[in-house]
């Protein structure tokens, strides 16, 4: 052999066998405490070995029951507790982001070590009214247990909302900056510590921290790629007005209260009027938005008695089916309850006190008084929705229909919301959905978003009790980006009573998954969309 032909041989052997080994982090951890970016303090950088991370305690965070984001609805060990002892070693890094002076957004980035990077970076955002000292650490653990480097925050602001009465700057902090500060930050890390950065980014959540991915896809197009959506709270201005009229209205007088029990005769008199409009009796309202149900079917004849409900208790459940309106002009404030959400809603309009979002979010934000009641000073629809209307606090909404950029770029957006959701009820994605159509363009809609409306779903996957609907909007999206085969249906997992019973056809808004008449009814090819 010629010395010529040898020393190729041994550069391709070498070339193998560095192709053959991990790919190596291009530098340490700790060493990313040296590294310097804008409007940034880099406070702790380090190594976590393979299941050795232990949480610190849980902050309070501001307000109650917003929904918790998408990636912790599927977090391993459900009803435990998040569980870290499966978790791959990772670079764990905190830092203190400061974009105006008055901000003070603590950030954390999970970077799995390089040879367990999928090599893409994952958002996550905050339920209910976020802050705290600490950033969740069940959503970044989801994150990286899948491979993505996976990064959150605490939207700006530690505890409570009462900064919201005199600190306009942290108001933009908890609406949108907070999460695009913590994308550049992330990214700049990511490019450090692998020596490149994400291939590509995304972000699936629900509830509250539908407002950090909406508001990305509006005002920040080049942070996220794939974006996925489920149980759209995102109207916060106007969420909390609906969460108070649900209560108010079973709380007018002693008579309006509808006691807990007679959810249940409200939701089987829905289903005997509407079950079988899409052809299939089967516990499931399927094509809703043609449901006509009027509770007055069910009111007593003579005395109070368990199957039927008082007149006043009708009267209540009337103004949960009409949603919050304006009694002068009588503008629709915000979406009503549907048929077929009646189970659900004990959260909003069965307690003794009104949810604690709508409660703090009214206290600091709408009235900025700490000493607001509820109970002295109801709040009042017709003139209230000024008070909320006010541009110093509309960084909290993420509804702005024009994704043009975002979808110019090759941005894509899936949105799912649930017929039976009462937390953040239909219509409020159905707006913004066909607000998106009519300012973006159909075709651009079609190329770029899929919107899904899935009958018995509540407050996002895996949410409605014994009737329940789950998936992976995680998988749908990413499904989307890999293989360029935009989602035309979803299918779903049926479960009755915690156990899966089979498979379920879920069709594009405003087409409805209708039964053929024939075959297994747990099968999709069963239904087709009409």
């Amino acid at each position: 052999m010629s010395r010529k032909l040898l020393l190729v041989c041994v550069l391709a052997l070498a070339a193998l066998s560095l192709r053959a080994q991990p790919a190596a982090a291009a530098t340490t951890c700790e060493n990313l405490t040296m590294l310097s970016l804008p409007n940034t303090t880099i406070t702790l950088a380090q190594p976590v070995a393979a299941g050795a991370f232990t949480p610190p305690p849980a902050p309070a965070r501001g307000g109650a029951g917003g929904g918790a984001p998408a990636a912790a609805q599927a977090a391993p060990g459900r009803g435990r507790g998040p569980q870290f002892g499966d978790l791959p070693a990772f670079c764990r890094v905190q830092a203190a982001l400061k974009p105006s002076s008055d901000s003070d957004i603590k950030m954390e980035l999970w970077m799995p070590v390089a040879a367990s990077w999928n090599g893409k970076l994952r958002g996550t955002g905050n339920g209910g009214l976020g802050g705290g000292a600490a950033v969740g650490a069940g959503a970044l653990a989801n994150g990286v247990r899948l491979g993505y480097a996976t990064t959150g925050n605490n939207t700006g602001h530690e505890g409570d909302s009462r900064y919201a009465i005199d600190h306009p700057e942290k108001i933009k902090d908890f609406g949108y900056r907070a999460a695009h500060e913590m994308t550049v930050a992330a990214k700049a890390l990511i490019k450090a510590y692998y020596d490149k950065g994400p291939t590509y980014s995304v972000m699936a959540e629900g509830g509250g921290g539908t407002i950090a991915a909406l508001s990305s896809a509006q005002r920040y197009p080049e942070d996220y790629d794939v974006i996925a959506v489920t149980g759209m709270s995102s109207y916060l201005t106007r969420h909390t007005f609906g969460q108070m009229w649900y209560w108010q209205s079973t709380h007018k007088d002693a008579a309006s209260f509808i006691p807990p029990d007679k959810y249940a005769v409200l939701h089987e008199a829905a289903l005997n009027r509407c079950d079988a409009l899409d052809g299939l009796k089967d516990g499931i309202i399927g094509d809703v938005e043609h449901c006509k149900f009027d509770p007055g079917v069910i009111q007593c004849k003579g005395a109070e008695a368990p199957a039927c409900l008082t007149s006043p208790q009708v009267d209540a459940a009337r103004k949960i089916y009409a949603g919050p309106i304006n009694s002068r002009t009588k503008q629709e404030i915000y979406s009503p309850m549907y048929p077929g959400s009646e189970l659900g809603w004990g959260q909003l309009a069965g307690g003794d006190t009104p949810l604690g979002i709508p409660v703090e979010f009214f206290k600091y934000f709408v009235f900025k008084d700490p000493n607001w009641d509820y109970k002295t000073r109801p709040v009042d629809f017709d003139t209230d929705t000024a008070l909320a209307d006010k541009p110093d606090i509309q960084p909290v909404n993420a509804v702005d229909p024009d994704l043009k950029k975002f979808f110019a770029r090759g941005g894509k957006l899936l949105l799912v919301d649930g017929w039976a959701d009462t937390a953040v009820p239909p219509k409020v994605a159905i707006n913004y959905y066909k607000n998106v159509v009519s300012k973006t363009g159909a075709k651009a809609v079609k190329e770029s978003m899929r919107f899904f409306m899935v009958p018995a779903m509540g407050h996002g996957p895996g949410t409605n009790g014994a009737e329940n609907i789950n998936f992976d909007a995680l998988s749908v999206i990413e499904s989307w980006k890999q293989t360029g085969k935009a989602p035309d249906q979803l299918i779903v997992d049926h479960y009755k009573n915690g156990v899966q019973v089979g498979k379920r056809l879920v069709c594009q808004y405003p087409r409805v998954a209708t039964y053929k008449g024939s075959g297994n009814t747990e099968d999709p090819a069963s239904y087709t969309c009409k």
